[in-house]
């Protein structure tokens, strides 16, 4: 058994990491001596909510219940899926709590209210008029993030990044350094943020490598030899040239209502879940022959790519839907046109078949062979990996 620190690089597709690993220190310094595995397949829906509990649990979301970030009903200011209670199967940290271990956990997506995290700041998205002190004291270790804020909160600028990650590493150095736990996670979205902002290859993204890099180098050197290391990418972004809001339809059709604060349900209670490269239709009490007149509505539609498989329904939780649909390259999904200003050049969701979107992960530990590269595999393998470090049962 082993201790293990697990890292989270938001958004960094498999090439991303090569190019990485040839001009950052820190990053060049890691992969000389942990074993890469590249052209990984991510989980679908490739979205960070669902990928992250794929990660923990090894399992796609069909098992573990957490096939969305968000509430899937589609509002102007969505609910976000941040309890660990969404999650239906057993966790990485729930495994090593029970079996005696201690678990640390920063900003890691869907850790919200978990018993079994000792030093918990979880990832919480608030709405208008929320608080994000109250709301996060509310889900993680009270005390515990009441010293960091104390200690590290200059360092934030709301959510704004790449402030952000250096506040999220801070608190995780610290906590490594202070605590020393079995198991810590850390989720870094300082790429993705950028990302979305700006198209693939663009100079402004090398403030996120370098944000990466440093923040890297700052958690490993507060951890010893003997600890074990994973990091990984949850999904890649492909380039977008044009935001979508498939709801607009039903609202023409007349079968969802549109108003200022955004949709409210129409009589059949319809509606269409965006999630950036893919969305699923919700019938409601729609009748057969109207559902195919939307389809077919759809399928007509800009940008439209194609029907989602039976599989990639199943694998996603979705297969109580009568379809879903994918978006052509360059397009993408969202619920509301206000929140097109969030995704301005890039975006995920896509099935795991478009160009360019595979991931990688990367292990440095007793056991692996430094160096390393290999191709192949998916997400849902570095679970297992991790409880076999860990010494726990799945």
């Amino acid at each position: 058994m082993s201790k293990l620190l697990i890292v989270s690089f938001d958004a960094v597709a498999s090439s991303e990491w090569e190019s990485m690993s040839a001009r950052y220190a820190n990053i060049a310094a890691f992969s000389r001596t942990a074993s890469a595995t590249l052209g990984v397949q991510s989980v679908f829906p490739s979205n960070t909510y669902p990928v992250h509990c794929s990660v923990a649990t090894g399992v796609h979301p069909c098992d573990h219940g957490v096939s969305s970030n968000t509430r899937p009903f589609p509002t102007r200011y969505p609910r976000w899926i941040t309890d660990a209670s969404a999650i239906h199967t057993r966790t990485l940290w729930q495994a090593a709590s029970e079996a005696g271990l201690t678990v640390a956990a920063v900003l890691w997506p869907c850790t919200g209210g978990s018993p079994h995290i000792r030093w918990n700041i979880p990832e919480i998205h608030i709405r208008p008029g929320e608080s994000q002190i109250a709301a996060n004291l509310r889900s993680g270790s009270k005390l515990l993030q009441t010293r960091m804020i104390l200690r590290y909160g200059k360092l934030r600028s709301g959510v704004a990044q790449p402030a952000l990650d250096r506040f999220v590493t801070a608190c995780s150095a610290d906590i490594l350094r202070r605590n020393h736990p079995d198991l810590t996670l850390v989720h870094l979205s300082c790429y993705d943020a950028l990302r979305h902002k700006n198209p693939g290859g663009s100079s402004q993204l090398d403030e996120a490598y370098a944000s990466l890099d440093e923040n890297l180098g700052a958690l490993l050197s507060v951890i010893d030899n003997d600890t074990a290391v994973i990091i990984f990418s949850d999904h890649a972004q492909l380039d977008v040239h044009t935001v979508l809001t498939p709801n607009d339809l039903l609202v023409s059709m007349n079968l969802l209502n549109a108003d200022a604060a955004g949709y409210t349900p129409g009589a059949h209670h319809c509606y269409i879940e965006c999630c950036g490269g893919s969305a699923f239709f919700h019938p409601g009490s729609l009748t057969r022959t109207n559902t195919t007149s939307v389809l077919e509505a759809i399928a007509a539609s800009e940008g439209f790519n194609r029907l989602l498989t039976d599989d990639e329904m199943h694998v996603s939780g979705h297969s109580d839907l009568p379809f879903g649909f994918s978006a052509k390259p360059g397009y993408c999904y969202n619920n509301m046109k206000s929140d097109s200003e969030s995704v301005l050049k890039g975006n995920h969701g896509y099935p795991l078949d478009a160009a360019g979107y595979d991931v990688f992960y990367a292990v440095r530990g007793a056991g692996f062979t430094p160096g390393e590269t290999k191709r192949g595999g998916s997400l849902l393998d570095i679970a297992p990996l991790a409880r076999g470090i860990l010494g726990v049962r799945a």
